[in-house]
């Protein structure tokens, strides 16, 4: 009787502890999240090389406008950055920018 309960409290102790150290995947909620972080990531580098054209073709007034667009994108970022956070995902912005750069990694080789 004793080896049956020592065999079964041993039995789970390692099965909670594999259960323990398996990590869950993040929920759809917040890859749509990510998703939209990156969207914004995007838009505002986007933005950002539009408002170098202008500057560089001397339309000041448009630049400007871009200016604004781009701080609203911020704006945006930040705000979706505060939201993961306190979902529990470290750093979003920066693994944001790195899955970004993979998936252009990726696309160009």
């Amino acid at each position: 009787m004793k080896k049956i309960m020592l065999a079964s409290v041993t039995a789970l102790l390692f099965s909670l502890t594999a259960m323990a150290q398996t990590n869950n995947p993040p929920s759809s909620e917040k890859k749509e999240e990510m998703k939209d972080l990156r969207k914004d990531i995007r838009d505002i580098r986007k933005d950002k090389a539009q408002r170098r054209k202008e500057l560089k073709e001397g339309d000041k007034a448009a630049a400007k406008e871009i200016t604004e667009g781009i701080r609203d994108d911020k704006k945006d970022l930040h705000r979706d950055a505060k939201d993961l956070r306190e979902d529990g995902i470290k750093h979003p912005v920066r693994r944001a920018q790195k899955q970004l750069h993979r998936a252009h990694e990726k696309k160009v080789s």
